[in-house]
């Protein structure tokens, strides 16, 4: 069965990462990892009630009428099932608790209709794990729970009063459907159970009350002992805990009010979605939570790239989130290559990630982020702790260089499409060097640096030789971006050189040259130029600082970039003309971009316009999407995206600094 693409609701404690379709179903669950490994193949949740019918009444089905929201300023998720027909409705609060491996899921029934009642549980569940080792499943009796296990992942599913009956695969789902399960074997080879309650009375007008635990362990022994210890737990003080445990998080971080609410909520929900996405063991910052683990139409999304870190972090810090800011670039510094570069994307626990092609930008923006935040935060004993990074970063960018064109060699460009020389990477590269130049000298590392003798002559270094010989290669890659990509007869930028259009043959083109990756591979074509307007051209101005707002050259790219990117009836911006992705719909991130080379020009009406378009792209449970649907307007790829998330906070701060929201 193909899971949704659309996680409508995330929970978690930035170790466990659940996801929430839009019927209230938990169809994906992370631990201890919020990417690695995945446990849920499926999990359902239903009421028997005799007086209604035999059979179990699901409640993912279209008999009920639901709405989801969140409990105010937590991540904590509540779906509201309702159904005139069956005169009953529902509330479920699902959340993880903040220091355990443990999710919780609260129910309260309530009875609006006019006649009494009998309620009870039924639970199926499914297992799966990205582990390969074959799974198990067993019933432990002394705890009424259900155990799925594989290798060394266990977890279990519970309550806090005692099953009525069981079963362990053999067709379980349809007979939990039926309302009647048939267990007997205590454990078996299976990857499927059930477990159902016994009905309780429910008066016309009453409520009941019932609890689900999810317990994730890596040995049996400890999972039955923290069962055990929740079976006794009062599940809805623990919701009460968890709801102040966010709401002082909240408080301990930068306030903002506009008096807007719309603004003012998705400001505190991108705040709660931060702390989701961030890994608290390793500092790692996830780009979404998965959608496509099965690579049905775009492959995973649940790693973490430095690209996209780069910006989220200078977000984090906007918010007062610095410590979650150091700990990405002490992890990043962890997973850098002896060479001083950096992979694609890895996962959160600092293992390489499947990847395709170097990104030279992801090196360039991490070194740049390194020095943004000391900015922020001025302490020199991280910058000294990183300053090995960046010496090894800096030093791998100056060496990856095409001599011929004086840019960065071939590597993808920031959409991981295209191999090549590209104008957004190589702003990149030159301002890391930049940012390096930067860090040596408020370390004072020239003068320590002088003393070493030099290889070639034998003399002593000068003093500022290091850093002079890096900003000399920062400045000979200015002259190459603008040698190469301003095009004087388009009066713009252009993407890319030296680029391979078509990945699967030849370039359909007779302006192209053959090139090698490196001495053992072979020669492939690459295009000598490819004019696609594309929204990273900004980044020439923005992020990068390449270009000012008002340079004629950067204005008329941008006005270039703004007529031909826009056009779809919901409104936003294209990442890129022609861009057929997902069916080729405008992006948050690449509108909100536009918002901030707008505030660097000081041009905040159109700023503001970008702005509110993207509040207008929420979810209705307030999460920001990737894309919004070209025709309504509707959130329509990757619920939610950490980096869009990051961009609206950048440019809100950037709006209030301006004192012009």
């Amino acid at each position: 069965m193909t899971k949704s693409y659309f996680n409508s609701m995330i929970t978690g404690n930035s170790a466990m990462l659940g996801c929430i379709d839009d019927r209230g179903e938990l169809i994906r669950l992370f631990w201890p990892d919020i990417d690695y490994p995945q446990h849920i193949g499926r999990l359902t949740v239903g009421l028997n009630c005799l007086q209604i019918r035999e059979e179990t009444i699901w409640l993912h089905s279209d008999e009920w009428k639901a709405e989801q929201h969140y409990l105010e300023d937590t991540n904590i998720a509540v779906t509201v099932y309702n159904s005139d027909q069956f005169g009953l409705k529902i509330t479920q609060s699902d959340f993880a608790l903040p220091d355990q491996p443990v999710l919780v899921r609260c129910y309260e029934v309530e009875n609006m209709g006019a006649l009494s009642l009998e309620a009870g549980f039924m639970v199926y569940s499914s297992a799966i794990s990205t582990n390969p080792q074959f799974g198990g499943i067993l019933y432990e009796q002394s705890l009424s729970a259900l155990v799925h296990y594989k290798h060394d992942y266990y977890y279990s599913i519970s309550s806090g009063i005692k099953a009525a009956g069981y079963q362990l695969g053999g067709n379980a789902e349809h007979n939990a459907g039926q309302g009647r399960l048939q267990g007997h074997d205590v454990i078996g080879m299976m990857q499927d159970g059930a477990l159902q309650w016994e009905r309780k009375q429910l008066a016309a007008g009453e409520k009941i009350k019932f609890v689900l635990y999810i317990c994730m362990a890596r040995d049996l022994n400890t999972l039955k002992t923290l069962t055990w210890e929740m079976i006794w737990t009062d599940p809805f003080e623990a919701m009460g805990r968890t709801e102040a445990w966010w709401r002082n998080y909240l408080k301990g971080l930068k306030q903002v009010n506009t008096g807007n609410p719309a603004i003012d909520v998705l400001y505190r929900r991108s705040l709660l979605v931060f702390a989701l996405m961030t890994n608290k063991k390793t500092g790692a910052l996830l780009a979404a939570p998965e959608i496509d683990e099965e690579f049905t139409r775009c492959g995973r999304y649940a790693y973490c790239w430095g690209r996209d870190a780069a910006f989220i972090t200078a977000a984090l810090d906007k918010a007062g989130l610095h410590s979650a800011a150091e700990d990405f670039y002490r992890w990043a510094a962890r997973v850098q290559e002896e060479d001083g570069s950096w992979q694609q994307r890895y996962h959160m626990d600092g293992n390489l990630a499947p990847s395709w092609g170097l990104q030279i930008d992801e090196g360039g923006s991490i070194i740049l982020g390194i020095l943004k935040h000391y900015e922020t935060c001025g302490d020199k004993g991280f910058l000294t702790e990183l300053w090995p990074c960046v010496k090894k970063g800096v030093e791998f960018l100056i060496r990856y260089v095409d001599a011929e064109t004086g840019l960065p060699w071939l590597s993808f460009d920031l959409w991981e499409e295209r191999p090549g020389e590209h104008a957004y990477s190589t702003a990149a590269v030159c301002a890391g060097v930049e940012a390096g130049v930067k860090i040596a000298r408020i370390l004072g590392l020239e003068i320590e640096l002088k003393t070493a003798r030099n290889p070639g002559s034998g003399e002593p270094l000068q003093e500022w030789q290091v850093s002079l010989n890096w900003h000399e290669a920062a400045v000979k890659m200015r002259e190459a971006l603008e040698r190469n990509f301003w095009k004087p007869e388009w009066n713009r930028f252009v993407r890319s050189v030296r680029v391979k259009l078509n990945a699967w043959g030849e370039e359909s083109t007779d302006a192209k040259v053959w090139l090698k990756l490196n001495d053992n591979s072979i020669a492939k074509d690459y295009s000598l130029l490819d004019g696609t307007v594309d929204i990273s051209l900004l980044g020439l101005c923005v992020p990068f600082g390449i270009y000012s707002a008002d340079d004629p050259r950067i204005e008329a790219t941008a006005q270039t970039v703004e007529q031909v990117l826009a056009g779809s009836p919901a409104g936003g911006l294209l990442r890129y003309e022609h861009d057929s992705y997902i069916g080729g719909n405008p992006w948050i991130i690449a509108t909100l971009w536009a918002a901030l080379f707008h505030i660097e020009k000081k041009s905040y009406a159109k700023a503001r316009e970008y702005f509110y378009w993207t509040i207008k792209g929420t979810t209705d449970q307030g999460l920001l999407p990737e894309q919004v649907d070209r025709n309504n307007g509707r959130p329509a790829w990757v619920i939610p995206l950490t980096w869009s998330h990051a961009m609206f906070i950048l440019v809100l701060d950037a709006l209030i600094g301006a004192g012009e929201l």
